[in-house]
């Protein structure tokens, strides 16, 4: 009796397991997912329903642009579309930057170490000095991340790792670029903040 009731305990446990340690459930986002090249404003609201919404955005240095925020209630999985400035209003970028997005390009996301960027791009990149509203910015250096699939452009922003309390002096400021190999930048631990994408018409 005694076996049975640990033989039943055992098997419990095992087949929890998989709940304990299950990874999040990431998306995929493609330069046709959850938007695609020609989509206008009316095209989402009629994908997306009540999971789109018209609303001003912010863009940088104290700029805000009317744009249009996909699942806007929801962090995780929260799109940001900003239009051509032009009648027929097609997207022209799309923006993923909350804390917490499952949103992953090829695997990197918000939150992404350089390891993880350096890895996706097949090779090293670099990186703009943080500390200003267009900071962080990372060239692909002609990797992968500089001819995605698919017909869009790929933009990613990095900033200081959250665990770092001080980040290393020569890390800061416009017209700084620090390789991915630079000790002084694997220091600072940056992680991706933004993922762009956008299209040419």
């Amino acid at each position: 009796m005694e076996f049975a009731i640990l033989s039943r305990s055992i098997l419990l446990a095992v087949l929890a397991l998989p709940l304990l340690g299950a990874a999040p459930a990431f998306k995929p986002l493609t330069c046709a997912s959850p938007v695609q090249k020609g989509d206008t404003a009316a095209s989402l609201k009629k994908r997306y329903g009540a999971n789109a919404r018209t609303m001003r955005l912010h863009v940088a240095e104290g700029e805000m642009a009317t744009g249009m925020a996909l699942w806007p209630k929801d962090p995780k999985r929260r799109v940001e579309v900003f239009f051509e400035d032009r009648p027929t209003k097609r997207v022209a970028t799309v923006r993923v930057d909350r804390r917490g997005s499952l949103w992953r390009l090829g695997g990197v996301g918000v939150g992404s170490r350089l390891a993880d960027v350096v890895l996706v791009n097949g090779g090293p990149v670099n990186v703009g000095g943080f500390g200003w509203d267009y900071g962080g910015g990372v060239d692909a250096r002609g990797g992968k991340l500089a001819r995605w699939p698919g017909g869009c452009r790929i933009g990613l922003v990095m900033d200081v790792g959250p665990e770092v309390s001080r980040a290393p002096d020569g890390v800061f400021g416009d017209g700084v670029q620090l390789g991915s190999d630079s000790a002084i930048l694997q220091k600072a631990k940056p992680r991706v903040t933004k993922v762009f994408l956008s299209w040419r018409y």
